[in-house]
């Protein structure tokens, strides 16, 4: 994963700096002044190309992979993941997140505690 933008406040001075930044055409569309936000570029594991937009002031991000359209949906700060609106989780690196189930665990944590949380 690369930074490309990294929590950058959109203004009317800098919009369309920022803006030529951002390279899939539905994710330059989503942003307007006024707005934190942050963008990456990414291959994961499977060697799929892609990028993720992140409005940190909405809490809205889209990724996409290769050519496609933005999959859009609720980004979460804290565990740094998108739940896009059609239900598939993914990481800013673009990995798609499983279950609770089939997470890893941080050392002495047990499966049980994970899922209470």
């Amino acid at each position: 994963m690369r930074s490309i933008l990294k929590k950058v406040l959109v203004t009317p001075g800098n919009y369309r700096r920022i803006a030529a930044r951002i390279v899939p055409q539905d994710q330059r569309e989503a942003i307007r002044p006024g707005i934190r936000i942050s963008h990456y570029t990414f291959t994961n594991r499977q060697g799929q190309q892609g990028y993720i937009i992140i409005s940190h002031t909405t809490r809205r991000a889209g990724i996409c992979f290769a050519e496609g359209r933005s999959e859009w949906g609720r980004w979460d700060e804290d565990t740094s993941t998108l739940t896009t609106d059609s239900g598939p989780r993914y990481h800013c690196a673009g990995e798609e997140v499983g279950e609770a189930r089939d997470q890893l665990f941080t050392p002495g944590e047990s499966p049980q505690l994970a899922q209470e949380r």
